[in-house]
């Protein structure tokens, strides 16, 4: 019986490799052949058999007929605020799927709410102080502060207070249950798709949560304004207009300029004057210089050492541990929105494959979710 080939076009598959980042030796033990086999299939002198195409398919997380079809020009229907080395790349797979993975989720929560949330745009032509101050009352900032404990703790307050007031908040740190298929905190840190009904704010859950924090606040910013978009490199210098003014707010709404300047220990070197302020409002100690470097408690010698050592410094990455499997899942995917679908499926509006479509796990683990495990209070 004659082998089947399937026609890959090798310049699809070079760009297939290059979006999911594999050069031929690791897409070879993928594929379980040899790298010199890839080769030949990128050069075109020979084709892969069915079962070779179907297993390529799978590693490069495409659907078979892609290999079959031109190079796409991938593109992310988003805004690109993102700074330094992220900026302009072509978005991963990895990514595009947060992106779709949100989209969905925003989707059917519009049609569940239909009701525009006020302070959704209403921030578009005030200052950075005045959208702050209305954000920290409706957030109840003052309040959260006093209570947590660490970064983690204040995270989840303003995540959980962003959620009460109708915004989605999803911390997710790999794609669905795919644990291996983790985001790259390089590319993005997390993105902002607003809407009057049903804004969504991602979070890149890589990222430790002192860095978090602030990019909540800067997401939450762009809420407020009514413009949404990628970011990446916030603790960068930002130069639009628009990232400029979220800086400035979520820089007012989490170091309030009184409350900041009363808790500087000038008495400090700048470097150790940031890390005790980071550790009182819960942001990271380069956005504790940073905004101690605008009001000018800081002169530009001590900030640059500090800057520099910093630097140096490897960034700090949240805890790596197993948890527990549920809880893990509501956080990635909006506690308001795993409950909004709980009680979608009590009322037999949805079923085990809605569930998974919208809550991006297998069967299997929709089932059990519909068996009542895993649903917040």
């Amino acid at each position: 019986m004659k082998t089947v080939e399937v026609p890959i076009k090798p310049e699809t598959l070079r760009w297939a490799m290059d979006w999911a980042g594999l050069e031929a030796e690791s897409l070879a033990r993928k594929v379980q052949v040899k790298p010199e086999k890839v080769e030949r299939w990128l050069e075109g002198k020979e084709k892969p058999t069915y079962p070779q195409a179907l297993k390529l398919a799978q590693a490069l997380h495409l659907g078979l007929g892609h290999l079959l079809l031109p190079p796409p020009e991938v593109k992310l229907p988003l805004r690109d605020f993102r700074r330094g080395r992220g900026r302009q790349a072509p978005p991963s797979p990895e990514l595009l799927e947060a992106y779709h993975d949100a989209r969905r989720k925003q989707e059917w929560w519009r049609e569940r709410k239909g009701k525009p949330l006020p302070f959704v745009g209403s921030g578009k032509g005030a200052s950075p102080a005045e959208v702050a101050r209305e954000m920290a009352t409706l957030l109840e900032v003052e309040a959260l502060r006093r209570r947590a404990r660490d970064h983690q703790g204040f995270l989840k307050a303003l995540a959980d207070g962003a959620e009460a007031l109708g915004v989605l908040v999803l911390r997710q740190g790999h794609v669905g249950t795919h644990t291996r298929r983790t985001y790259d905190p390089e590319e993005f840190s997390g993105f902002a798709l607003v809407d009057p009904v049903a804004p969504v704010v991602f979070l890149n859950a890589r990222e430790h949560p002192s860095r978090q924090v602030f990019t909540l606040a800067h997401e939450l910013a762009h809420v407020w304004r009514g413009e949404g978009g990628l970011e990446g490199g916030l603790e960068e210098e930002a130069r639009d207009e628009v990232e400029v003014w979220a800086d400035h707010v979520a820089a007012e709404l989490l170091m309030p300029e009184e409350e900041f300047r009363a808790a500087w220990n000038g008495h400090l070197p700048p470097l150790e004057a940031a890390r005790e302020a980071s550790r009182r409002f819960f942001v990271s100690p380069r956005a504790a210089l940073e905004r101690a470097f605008r009001l000018e408690l800081v002169h530009r010698e001590g900030y640059m050492e500090a800057l520099e050592a910093l630097r140096k410094t490897a960034p700090p990455r949240p805890r790596k541990g197993g948890g527990d499997f549920w809880k893990t899942l509501v956080v990635q995917n909006s506690p308001a929105f795993v409950r909004e679908v709980r009680r979608a499926a009590l009322e037999g509006e949805v079923d085990a494959k809605d569930v998974a479509f919208l809550l991006n796990v297998d069967l299997r683990t929709a089932w059990a979710f519909l068996e009542g495990k895993g649903v917040p209070t």
